[in-house]
Parts: structure tokens; sequence; C-alpha cells
């Protein structure tokens, strides 16, 4: 920082400028204190003190003032996320501090929720083969299924009460939550803490589902592995206060084990059974097993796919991307570089028509007929600007004067005078 005031020892001359202190050099060098400073007057040493402990004191409280506005995340009104300072008393700071001194932290397996992964995808792949034997009112009823338990995921766990990114009727949030309840994603509370812990503190130990770990622990390793400590140490300090505050959210949380029964496995299973007569075997092998799993794991490929293979044309420095293939698969979420620079964006992506982001049409579609509101957006000019400064470059790549600054070779008149001079003096 540059300050204006002179330097502690030095006098002002006549003309507004300064005159440099007299110091004898020494064997410390030229500004070392030696002999030749026991000539200062008493007036100076104490002149200097005095400054010292100003310049201390002003070091201490811009120091603390750094750490106020450093201490865990975003200042602004408008912010999506900001953390609870006042859950992180003594105690939990001192046992963060003593965590981060361990050895290497080395995950566990969960025994219980491996032998649960291993039940879902293996009898996935059974009720993939009895699929080519179901009736065909079964086959439609899992695309509904899967359809209506995956609006229950991005336009309800994730857009609504993950990122806020916009407002939701009574009647709604109870819908989005009957759906996300068939998805058997744990509940909502639960899902959105995670989420937002993930685009806080994204790619690192903190990360629940650190994509630097690895595909595959991305993808579902994270199930079954015990959590790093800084994950549960982020847990208590993010801020749920938006959702405590909801009754359908903690509703669905107070009774998720049996919503999860009721939506995720009797009623799928049984209505085949009851309406047209399935096989209930081979129902609750297609119904519950192979639409779970499926929800799962497309849901799954925008913390491993998307955070991996694709462009990165508004932020670069980040590992999420863009991945249309998912956007295809997860109604609309494929767009990742896009949603972790502006989370709070409703339509999670710039581009990509109704096709691509079928949630985006949903939400729409119930603004439409007042049962959402507040949508949130970001605009042309922002999303430029941040494109510009950090993106790879693949953003303009579609714009009217995107080569406007290209040439063919030497010789071109556009090539700039800077290098034509340049040029110039290395032929010489």
């Amino acid at each position: 920082m540059c300050l204006s005031s002179p330097i502690p020892g030095q006098t002002t001359n006549g003309k507004g400028g300064t005159n440099a202190p007299e110091v004898t050099a020494t064997n410390g060098g030229p500004c070392s204190l030696g002999e030749g400073c026991s000539s200062r007057t008493n007036g100076d040493l104490k002149h200097r003190a005095r400054h010292s402990k100003l310049d201390q004191a002003t070091t201490e409280a811009t120091e603390q003032h750094t750490k106020d506005d450093d201490n865990l995340g975003y200042k602004e009104e408008n912010a999506v996320y900001k953390e609870n300072n006042a859950k992180l008393d003594t105690k939990q700071q001192e046992a963060t501090v003593n965590a981060e001194e361990e050895e290497e932290f080395k995950p566990q397996i969960r025994w219980p929720d491996l032998i649960a992964q291993t039940f879902l995808h293996s009898g996935a792949l059974y009720g993939a083969y009895l699929l080519f034997y179901a009736k065909l009112y079964t086959f439609l009823w899992v695309v509904v299924t899967i359809w209506v338990s995956g609006i229950g995921i991005t336009a309800g766990a994730h857009r609504l009460w993950s990122h806020k990114s916009y407002n939701a009727s009574l009647a709604l949030r109870i819908l989005l939550a009957f759906a996300f309840s068939i998805s058997g994603q744990r509940d909502a509370y639960t899902w959105a803490l995670d989420h937002r812990i993930h685009h806080k503190f994204s790619e690192t130990d903190a990360d629940p589902h650190n994509a630097k770990r690895g595909f595959f622990f991305a993808h579902v390793g994270w199930l079954f592995l015990t959590p790093h400590p800084k994950v549960a140490a982020k847990r208590d300090v993010i801020d749920m206060s938006d959702l405590e505050a909801d009754p359908v959210v903690m509703f669905q949380r107070k009774y998720n084990v049996p919503l999860f029964a009721l939506c995720s496995i009797i009623i799928p299973v049984l209505v085949p059974w009851y309406f047209w007569q399935e096989d209930l075997w081979m129902s609750f092998w297609i119904n519950f097993n192979m639409r779970f799993t499926w929800t799962l794991n497309v849901a799954f490929f925008v913390n491993s796919v998307a955070h991996m293979y694709g462009k990165r044309p508004y932020d670069k420095n980040i590992m999420s991307r863009e991945a249309p293939i998912v956007s295809l698969l997860a109604m609309g979420e494929g767009w990742h570089n896009y949603h972790h620079v502006f989370p709070w964006d409703y339509k999670t992506g710039e581009f990509g028509s109704y096709t691509l982001n079928v949630t985006t049409g949903f939400i729409d579609l119930c603004a439409r007929l007042g049962l959402a509101s507040g949508r949130k957006v970001v605009s042309p000019d922002m999303i430029k600007r941040r494109a510009a400064k950090c993106g790879d470059g693949t953003r303009f790549l579609s714009d009217d004067y995107a080569h406007k600054d290209q040439v063919w070779g030497f010789g071109d008149r556009d090539l700039p005078r800077e290098d034509i001079a340049e040029l110039a003096k290395m032929q010489n």
C-alpha cells in the first residue's frame, strides 16, 4: 500500500519534497540500525516508536478486517450462499485446525451403503432385461415416473431449494416434494445442503463429490465412502435457515423414510400390477431397481461427466464443463460451466432450447399458471464480461465479429502495428 505521508525520520523541504534521514552504513547494509543511528535525537526515536505502534495497530486492524471479509465467503446482499459464522464456535475452529494438521485422510468403506449400491445396480441390469418382456403400459409408466422424479430433482431440490433461483407457491412446493420423493435421493434438505457445499467449496476436500478425486468417486464412490472431515465441518456452517423456515421441506425431511417407501417403491411398483395386471415380480425390478438406478446415475453424470468432459466458455479455471449430452439426459443440468459461474440463474444455462432444458420449460409453464415467480436470470452483458475475462474463448466463436482480429499471415494489412515493428526488428 502506498502512503502519501512522509517516512519516519524524513524532513519536509521547502519545495514540498522530503529529505531522507542520514543513516551511517554498517555491516548490516545501508538500512541496518548500527552505531550510526545513535546520533538520532530522542524526539526522532519517540516519533519512530509512536509511528511503529500506529503501523502495528493499523496492520492488525487490516488483518482482522480481511479475515472478517474473507471468512467463509460471499458478502454481497444477493449472494446465494452465506455461511453462518455464529455456528462456528471456538471448539469447532480448534477441531478444524487439528484435523488439518493430522495425517492424510484415508476414506473407509461404508459397507451397508456399498451393499445397497451393489443391490441397486445389479438389480437394475436384471430389470432392464425384464423390460423386454413387460407390457407396453409398464414401459410408458417407467418413462413417466422417471420424468416426474427428474423434475422433482431439477426444478425442486436443485434450482428451487439449493439455489433459490425462483419462488414457488405452496401447491408447487408440495408437488415438487412429492416428485422428489419418487426419486428416492434422500430428503430435499440434505440434498440441498450437500449441493450448496459442493458449489461453495467445489473441487476441494470440502466438496462432497470432489471431481479431483477421480471419475468413479465423483460419480458414485462418494456414496459409500466416508466423507472427508472438512465436508462434515462445512455442513455445520452453511446457512440453511431459508429451508428450515419452509414447512414443506421440513415435513419431507421428517417423514423421509415412509415417504421413500410409499413414493419410490410402493406406488411405482403396485400401479402396473393393479391397473394392467403386470407381473408383480417384474414390476418390482423394473419400476424400482431399474428406474431408481437410472435416475441416480443420470443425476450423478452432472457430478462426473459434466466436471471432466466439455468446454469451459465462462471460466476456464474451474473443472465444471458444458456437456450437451448430460443436459439431454438430465433435463437441462449439463450446462455446468455456466451454472457454476452463475448458480442463481433459474435456466442453469445461457443457450439451448427446451429440448435440452426441459426443466426451464416446466418452470416457465408454472410461471404462466401463477405457480412460480421471481425467476432470476443473468444479463447478457454480465455473461460476455465474465466469458471474455475468464473463459476459454469458445463462447465467442459463433459471434458475428469472432474473427475480426484474425490475420491470414505476414503482409495482412490488419496485422497490429506493434507486431509489424517487432517483426521488422527481428528481420534486421
